[in-house]
């Protein structure tokens, strides 16, 4: 009988250590994989998930997204990134989150309103850049007092659509400049609208940067700023789709924090974000990357914070019905989820 009493005793105890060794070892970090990853149940405090997102290509407008992984952001906030893949553009670095092989993508909330009005779940979270990052710089010698000073020059823009040959129709539009009577327009490859007018082939060039910082150093002078134009505009957001938001509201919000935290960094310590930028983009020269860096916080390109407020959401979809890109009328909330930034 003592013996029978002895071996239920220690059966319990070894019911009882299991228990707490298992409880113990719920503590440990568990790397998740796949899109779809979401933190819940027992590990909801320690649980890391691995992700992969998309961009349109590596560039400067993006420099939330690097920060928050140099700076350590998403790390405190339990993410890491398997990759971040250069799509080409908008629309295939969104299809990649809507085959789930990415969690978000980067790209204008223009391409979340394309997918939308063919029936899709798309859905705008955070604001990377909130005015329009373009210029027109000039060659030695050339003049633009107004906007009536464009007609007769010879001007080099990236091949249509991209945002900066919209912007250049629409000033034009607005200001009754006919663009194939007044002014001679060349469409090149972007990236290389300097070209032509550093050789004096044309007058002027309708760029971003770190192209405008460059041309700066070579001689090249400012005629107009779109970002005065447009100091209000959602020119680049953080995307992911309704159902990835429904299946992992959790991992969404930490991504969501780990942006807003970058662009609280890149207010507060810009000589700390102009060395991510340099980081990233080692074949460009120091001192142009970290003076486009400079150039794009004065702009208020990148934002204060993250929410993307209606007069940036119109002020960007009105730009493709301009074009003509869009047609049909979609609401804010078919396209803008703003329950995750801080308000």
């Amino acid at each position: 009988m003592r013996t029978f009493k002895k071996i239920a005793f220690l059966t319990a105890m070894t019911v009882i250590l299991t228990t707490l060794l298992s409880a113990c070892g719920s503590n440990s970090t568990t790397p998740a994989s796949g899109a779809g990853a979401s933190n819940s149940g027992g590990q909801a405090n320690t649980q890391v998930d691995k992700i992969m997102v998309s961009e349109v290509y590596h560039n400067l407008l993006y420099l939330p997204l690097y920060v928050a992984n140099n700076q350590g952001f998403l790390k405190e906030n339990r993410i890491e990134l398997s990759s971040i893949r250069a799509a080409g553009s908008g629309p295939t670095a969104l299809s990649s989150v809507i085959s789930g092989e990415s969690a978000f993508s980067f790209h204008g909330p223009e391409h979340v309103a394309f997918a939308n009005a063919k029936g899709g779940d798309a859905r705008s979270l955070v604001l990377l850049s909130g005015s329009a990052p373009v210029w027109a710089v000039a060659r030695e010698g050339v003049t633009v007092n107004s906007t009536a000073d464009f007609k007769g020059k010879t001007i080099v823009v990236g091949l249509a659509p991209t945002s900066s040959n919209s912007l250049l129709r629409k000033l034009f539009a607005d200001n009754n400049i006919d663009i194939d009577k007044d002014v001679t327009i060349t469409e090149v490859q972007n990236g290389s609208e300097l070209g032509a007018v550093l050789a004096g082939k044309a007058d002027i060039a309708i760029v971003y940067e770190p192209q405008l910082d460059q041309g700066i150093t070579e001689g090249l002078h400012i005629v107009h700023d779109f970002t005065k134009d447009y100091p209000d505009f959602a020119f680049a957001t953080m995307n992911t789709t309704a159902s990835f938001i429904e299946k992992n509201p959790d991992l969404t919000q930490r991504f969501v924090t780990s942006i807003e935290q970058a662009l609280e960094y890149i207010q507060s310590n810009p000589e700390g974000a102009k060395a991510v930028a340099v980081k990233e983009f080692p074949n460009l020269d120091k001192n142009v990357v970290e003076q486009a860096v400079q150039r794009m916080i004065d702009s208020k390109v990148y934002p204060a914070e993250g929410l993307i407020n209606e007069s940036a959401f119109e002020t960007a979809i009105n730009m493709q019905r301009f074009i003509g890109n869009l047609k049909e009328d979609l609401a804010y909330e078919e396209i803008i989820d703003s329950s995750f930034t801080t308000k």
